[in-house]
């Protein structure tokens, strides 16, 4: 019978796994596996929270390029930018920072420039960029607009108060009644160009008074004590109660000047002012500790061609460190969990293998990565083994090696397969499971498999007390 040998079904599954990458190269994806077309332009930013690596760069609308690579250079945001060949930038273009409606992802919005200008070379950098709108700061303008509002009317309260705010104001409104009347007559003895003018006299006259019969309906109300600034001025037990009020004020600043109270204490005395110290670190330490964890969730579905069966993966990756994370996983198996059973019968032990088709495998992982090179090492399908994987094209392609079930009656459970990030949270892998196997479960399979970052685990996971030092 034709057999085919270790070495044999190694190279037809590197053989495989090159064909599909070279096909997908070219089918999947507008760039490919680093194949990447187009030009660099890049563009100093003062602020581009929000926008993420790949994010579009559009024209109108039209996508022409996406965002290579984004990092610091002197305390602002250096954004790089693949643009297509077919596309060519004006020196004079203007690049800004837009979000697809509301809440939408950010994009960089390029506006064509003069059509006489010449064009941007490969690494050139465009020097016209709008500023993104800053809501804090836009916030603390309308504060400011506030605060100068209040100060207006209190000073315009405090002029028009009294009888005598209320006759200045009656004396100005006879004076723009003659006024406008004297206006007429000169009007009425001209060219009847003026006309046009006299109305809008009128109009503001008509306002302007208006105006001030509110005003000394305000300025009424205060002198008969209605109101809060009337019941101020006319009410003497209001000012009692405020006089009482300021003398509490007092009371409390001379305690906490003499050290008395929590305050006084947290102003004074150097114990209580470390142990707050203290605290705000271990704040700080938490915070710091909660933006460096990271967790991601993923499920993997693999179809073995050999059995027809789907084998899914359902995983947990706990990162605290850049280059330190664990792996957590539960895996279902169409096969099951294979184990050996010992029988002995009149002297003679046979030695059988079964497959527990309804056991739940588990993956316990430890893993640490040296630049491109992660190594993995723990429980895999609930079987002592190792891992490599080999990352390129800026974590976008992955090569896997892994080796488990070790058994010294059997081969080992070798695993091989390359994924590719087709999409920003969707991946496709294609590979050869169980190659070496010596009892057919040796099978081709392609997968796909949906990974995302989860805020929530993260805070749930640093939430731990934190010792102190």
């Amino acid at each position: 019978m034709f057999s085919i040998s270790s070495e044999a079904k190694v190279g037809l599954f590197v053989l495989v796994g090159l064909i599909i990458l070279g096909y997908m190269s070219f089918r999947v994806g507008e760039y490919g596996f680093g194949l990447k077309k187009g030009y660099l332009v890049s563009a100093v930013f003062d602020n581009v929270a929000g926008l993420e690596k790949d994010a579009s760069v559009q024209i109108a609308g039209v996508e022409v390029g996406r965002v290579e690579d984004i990092r610091l250079e002197d305390g602002k945001a250096l954004v790089t930018m693949r643009i297509i060949p077919d596309v060519k930038l004006a020196r004079d273009v203007t690049a800004l920072i837009k979000t697809h409606g509301i809440l939408g992802e950010k994009y960089v919005e390029i506006v064509p420039g003069s059509e006489w200008e010449t064009y941007l070379e490969e690494g050139e950098r465009i020097t016209s960029v709008e500023r993104q709108a800053d809501i804090d700061r836009l916030l603390a303008q309308i504060g400011a607009i506030a605060d100068d509002v209040k100060v207006v009317t209190t000073s315009l309260s405090n002029v028009l108060g009294g009888e005598e705010g209320e006759e200045s104001l009656k004396s100005i409104v006879r004076n723009m009644r003659d006024m406008a009347e004297s206006m007429n007559r000169i009007v009425e003895q001209n060219d009847e160009k003026f006309s046009t003018m006299l109305t809008s006299l009128r109009n503001a006259s008509v306002q302007m008074e208006k105006t001030f019969s509110s005003l000394n309906e305000i300025t009424a109300g205060i002198n008969k004590g209605e109101g809060t600034i009337g019941r101020l001025v006319k009410d003497e037990s209001t000012i009692d109660k405020l006089n009482k009020t300021l003398a509490s004020l007092q009371q409390i600043t001379d305690k906490i000047n003499e050290g008395r109270g929590t305050f006084g204490k947290l102003i004074h005395d150097e114990e209580t002012a470390d142990n707050l110290n203290e605290t705000l670190s271990g704040i700080n330490r938490y915070v710091t500790k909660a933006e460096q964890f990271r967790t991601f969730l993923s499920y993997r579905g693999e179809y073995l061609f050999d059995t027809s069966d789907a084998k899914s993966y359902l995983e947990l990756k706990i990162q605290p460190k850049e280059d330190k994370f664990y792996i957590l996983g539960i895996v279902a198996d169409p096969r099951g969990r294979r184990t050996v059973k010992d029988t002995t019968t009149g002297g003679v032990t046979t030695r059988t293998e079964e497959w527990e088709r309804d056991k739940v495998l588990f993956n316990v992982e430890i893993a640490k990565r040296w630049k491109d090179v992660v190594l993995r090492g723990g429980l895999l399908e609930s079987t002592g083994g190792v891992g490599i994987d080999y990352f390129a094209f800026n974590d976008r392609l992955q090569f896997t090696f892994e080796a488990f079930d070790f058994d010294t009656d059997r081969d080992p459970h070798l695993k091989a397969y390359a994924e590719y990030r087709l999409f920003k949270h969707l991946y496709l892998s294609a590979g050869w499971d169980d190659f070496l196997s010596d009892e057919g479960n040796e099978s081709p399979f392609v997968g796909i498999s949906v990974r995302f970052e989860d805020e929530d685990l993260k805070y749930l996971l640093t939430s731990a007390p934190i010792p102190r030092d």
